[in-house]
């Protein structure tokens, strides 16, 4: 049963590699199937074997963890972020499960490090071609990253993936218990992953990369002496030239990293990028809602919105799902208590791990004990020197590498005590049948979801069509419906709508409605839902459920607006519907319309700290609007400021209807026997007339602005004639 397990195992992680390397838990079917498959094969082995699974107390400790975080993901605001971390928790314990199946039995460890050393060379491989073709994937459609990151998806992730591969590899070949031919190639492959994490351009995967190096020579030293092997003596006198080495490639890996990312810049400007340090900032702000319990699975992806501040943290353009750091995630999403399990376990596995590498008396006949938690330590210490600055732990292959690092370091002594073996066997059994009962249907799920979108959405041959996508975007909301799904199809509905001048925008209209408010159901922290449901509202003349669509979404992107823009929505919207609403006899609604319009442009442009290109057109029509509105219900001075405003801002045609104003006052002045004020109001008519130029509003065209010219010179002529003085 071990080689059973190694082998649903190995084929587990190449299908985390190949297919899900994403945050999407249902790229994640096929692995998580597999992975089911090898706990249950785990399941006779925790019974069969002579000898104790794990230490029970590391068992323990464990599971409280374990279950600390799958209670919060359980009843987390949002059902489908619980339902992926749920997973990954469930991954990372199955992993752990079926590693202590497979420790001991040769021909199974022989299995799984043949997998993890072929898998890492394909990686390898991938990265060199994407050297020369950056343009490369192997799998999905196409490799969108600037740099190379192998079967996965991004280069932080291919490092941290490359960084704990090469260690476990590296362990084996140095210390297994393999032919020496073997060991050499292990040995050459985990060389080729450290040198694939220069070329990822990854600086906190170099960083990890260097750590792991640092702890991997350490622990190499104090086995090698354990075992009395002979090459110590030589390693002890180069511990020197192995620290220089390490401290070399990290230098110049950041030195080249930083080059070739920042166009030229060196390492001076390695710390210039901030905006990690925004999102720490964000985050302890969100632990301060909830410090105890945490806000629930992924709850910085919306909670952070509130804190956001643009003159602070930038525009915010970009919604920073995740913290870009493991820890500090845990403590947001999970409390302190959440964070302080965390540590607690991989510090005990890790300190007791470290006291049997240095401690425990070598075995008679030598096993891959040191192997594993060599590999184990050096892999997890590079990983979370890693997960410090991206969020590798929330993908599938950076997961089981975290679940194999556990079940190594856990490896009990040898020696171990007998008196706790039936408990640990019996809270190992229920933790696996709960394991494979949480996986097993999940990745027949997610593997039926990821068939129906690979047509059109993972395929290299990719199947674009709207009507294609919205077919396998169906069949995957009958499999599993996300709120993902929902907005996708809306999009789809919203594209085939096309504008409001389409005789056939109706109908799909409504249907992306319909989803759009089906994907806030799953999901009611997103304001993206809501302001796109709100623009087609709009567009439909809903205005009622138009303008508490923007309301919403307002209150739920904080100070994003650069990132959603829900006041801009909302101050188009207004702009429209005045225009549709306005009579001339009855301009009060109109007017209210425009003067909300104008209140969320200005909000808009606040929040923003500055105007964005396709916003000058939109704010300077409002106010332009506000001001002929107020014109119209008879409000001059506010019609005045309005046009003053709008001119501002860059609104020239707005001169043209602030003379016009100013020319009728001026008429009534002169009919109301005030030359003096008739004659200021005819100068100042005549000169905004000038500063409006050729920039005539619509309807107005160039022989009338000639014509009123004319009128306004003659009346300024008469009056100065006259001996009139302005006032």
């Amino acid at each position: 049963m071990p080689v059973i397990c190694s082998l649903f195992f190995v084929a587990a992680w190449i299908l985390a590699v190949t297919l899900g390397p994403q945050t999407l838990p249902w790229t994640w079917g096929p692995a998580i199937t597999a992975l089911g498959l090898a706990v249950l094969a785990a399941l006779p082995v925790i019974w069969k074997r002579g000898k104790i699974p794990a230490d029970f107390g590391a068992i323990a400790l464990g599971l409280l963890a374990v279950a600390w975080f799958a209670g919060r993901a359980w009843i987390s605001p949002v059902a489908q972020l619980g339902q992926s971390d749920l997973l990954l928790i469930g991954a990372t314990v199955g992993t752990f499960i079926s590693i202590r199946a497979i420790s001991g039995n040769a021909r199974a460890e022989r299995i799984l490090i043949w997998g993890v050393a072929l898998l890492l060379l394909a990686n390898v491989l991938v990265i060199a071609k994407q050297l020369a073709d950056p343009g490369f994937a192997p799998v999905f459609k196409a490799h969108l990253g600037l740099w190379p990151s192998g079967f996965l998806s991004h280069y932080n992730e291919a490092a941290n993936y490359l960084i704990a591969s090469s260690m476990l590899i590296g362990a084996a070949a140095i210390f297994g218990r393999h032919a020496m031919p073997t060991r050499i190639l292990w040995f050459l492959i985990a060389l080729a992953g450290l040198a694939a994490v220069w070329f990822t351009r990854s600086r906190g995967g170099i960083f990890g990369a260097a750590v792991a190096c640092g702890v991997f020579a350490s622990l190499s030293l104090v086995i090698g002496k354990r075992q009395n092997a002979r090459w110590f003596a030589p390693a002890l006198v180069a511990i020197p030239l192995i620290g220089l080495a390490i401290g070399t490639f990290l230098f110049m890996g950041w030195q080249d990293a930083q080059t070739t990312r920042q166009s030229g810049l060196g390492l001076d400007s390695l710390l210039d990028n901030t905006c990690r340090l925004y999102f720490l900032g964000l985050a302890f702000s969100c632990i301060e809602l909830h410090p105890i319990a945490g806000g629930g699975s992924r709850s910085f992806s919306w909670e952070c919105y509130r804190f956001w501040e643009q003159k602070a943290q930038g525009a915010g353009a970009t919604r920073p799902e995740m913290v870009h750091n493991e820890l500090v995630q845990s403590a947001t999403d999970y409390g302190l208590v959440g964070a302080g399990l965390l540590v607690g376990l991989l510090a005990t596995l890790a300190l007791v791990a470290i006291l049997r590498v240095l401690f425990e008396d070598v075995p008679s006949s030598r096993d891959s004990r040191d192997s594993w938690r060599l590999g184990a330590l050096a892999a997890l210490a590079g990983m979370l020197v890693q997960s410090c600055f991206s969020f590798v732990f929330h993908l599938l292959p950076g997961i089981l590498l975290l679940g194999v690092c556990l079940g190594q370091m856990s490896w009990p002594a040898i020696r171990p005590s007998t008196s706790k073996t039936l408990a640990t066997r019996i809270l190992l059994t229920i933790t696996a049948i709960a394991c494979a009962i949480l996986l097993l249907p999940a990745g027949w799920k997610g593997s039926q979801v990821l068939l129906s979108l690979w047509p059109t959405h993972f395929s290299q041959q990719t199947n674009r069509s709207p009507e294609a996508r919205i077919d396998a975007l169906s069949t995957a909301i009958q499999l599993w419906p996300q709120s993902t799904f929902y907005q996708q199809r809306a999009a789809l509905y919203q594209t085939i709508a096309g504008s409001k001048t389409n005789p056939g925008f109706r109908e799909p209209a409504e249907l992306a409605v319909d989803d759009y408010q089906q994907a806030s159901r799953l999901h009611p922290f997103d304001p993206a839902l809501e302001v796109n449901r709100a623009n087609l509202l709009s567009q439909l003349q809903s205005d009622s459920e138009a303008e508490a669509g923007y309301a919403k979404a307002i209150e739920l992107q904080g100070g994003m607006e650069s990132g959603f823009r829900s006041h801009f929505s909302f101050a188009t919207h207004a702009l429209r519907k005045s225009f549709r609403i306005y009579r001339q006899e009855t301009p009060a609604p109109a007017l209210d319309a425009l003067e909300l319009a104008a209140q969320q442009i200005e909000t808009s442009v606040l929040e923003m700290h500055g105007v964005a290109p396709d916003m000058w057109e939109p704010r300077v029509t409002i106010h332009e609007s506000l001001g002929s509105a107020r014109e119209a219900a008879g409000n001059r001075p506010g019609a005045l400021e309005a046009y003053h405003f709008a001119t501002t801002i860059g609104g020239t045609r707005a001169h043209y209807r602030a003379a016009a104003l100013i020319g009728k006052i001026a008429v009534e002045a002169w009919s109301n026997r005030q030359a003096s004020e008739a004659l200021t109001g005819f100068t100042e008519a005549r000169k905004r007339l000038d500063q409006a130029g050729n920039s005539l509003p619509s309807g107005v065209t160039p022989g009338q602005r000639a014509e009123y010219l004319a009128y306004l010179d003659r009346m300024i002529a008469f009056l100065i004639g006259a001996k009139i003085q302005p006032r």
